[in-house]
């Protein structure tokens, strides 16, 4: 676990870094007001990371507790944490191994598991997200008979969105530095500094790809 608090000080300090050149460390004279800034823009911060990252994960949490039901369509459909941003694993009872990843509702990946005959099986489940009649994310996982009506949850472990004053889960420290570094462009462009915004967003992005 990576402390909010630790955050904070990697952003400050790589904007401490950029001031010779670009004037950055001054953004404020009032470090409580840019401590105040950073902790604001940090939810945003790990969203893109979670979602422009090529490998490994970013804050992680697990669940047993979800909501689950089986639907008659071949299916069991568990209502999704509100911080639920993207699946890293599912493991259901009913399956002989987990599923880890996801495809979209009307996608033909999910066509196809309508279909009792093409449907995957319990060696090879498939996690579709969507939404229930009720307005709830959810995920329809597959498959599921309709006679397994003890089914349970063993495993749901995910990626969450950023939750002021917690701090992050994850030991990659590439994942971590670009959060920092877009931390930093974000707030940047907040106080238009905007030439040392996308020096940071590029090293963001690099970071996300993989690239030290």
């Amino acid at each position: 676990m990576i402390s909010e608090s630790t955050l904070v000080d990697k952003v400050r300090l790589l904007l401490n870094e950029a001031g010779d050149d670009s004037g950055v460390s001054l953004i404020s004279d009032d470090t409580l007001l840019l401590d105040r800034h950073i902790r604001g823009l940090l939810p945003e911060a790990v969203l893109f990371v979670q979602m422009n990252k090529a490998q490994g994960t970013v804050n992680v949490k697990s669940t047993i507790s979800a909501a689950i039901r089986v639907l008659a369509e071949g299916c069991a459909e568990i209502v999704l944490p509100a911080d639920y941003v993207r699946l890293v694993s599912l493991k259901l009872s009913s399956w002989s191994t987990p599923c880890s990843f996801t495809c979209s509702a009307g996608s033909r990946m999910e066509s196809l598991q309508k279909n009792r005959y093409m449907r995957a099986g319990v060696s090879s489940p498939v996690c579709v997200e969507a939404c229930n009649d009720s307005s709830e994310s959810v995920l329809k996982a597959y498959p599921v008979s309709d006679r397994d009506v003890a089914v349970s949850i063993e495993h749901l472990v995910y990626e969450a969105r950023y939750s002021p004053g917690e701090g992050i889960s994850g030991d990659d420290d590439s994942l971590v530095s670009a959060v920092a570094y877009h931390c930093a462009s974000l707030l940047c462009n907040v106080y238009g500094k905007f030439d040392a915004a996308n020096v940071f967003m590029g090293l963001a992005v690099a970071m996300c790809s993989g690239g030290k």
